[in-house]
């Protein structure tokens, strides 16, 4: 999934955070991440449900920071 953020600290503190989580995290801008969940067998849809848990702890933790747009890969 790609997920744009709303400062480059907010990219690098999720990133540093999903990947506490399992996630394997990729940079393609200096506030856009590509996120691949752990591998699981699992349908897109309880993909999405997952990463939308992620991130809602996540802001919870850092509520200063914002989340742009989330697309599925």
């Amino acid at each position: 999934m790609k997920i744009e953020l709303s400062t480059s600290a907010a990219a690098h503190a999720l990133a540093d955070y999903l990947e506490r989580c399992g996630c394997t995290v990729d940079f393609l801008r200096d506030r856009v991440v590509e996120v691949e969940l752990p591998t699981r067998l699992q349908s897109p849809r309880d993909a999405v449900i997952e990463m939308q848990a992620y991130l809602r702890v996540w802001k919870a933790m850092h509520p200063g920071h914002e989340v742009k747009s989330v697309e599925a890969a």
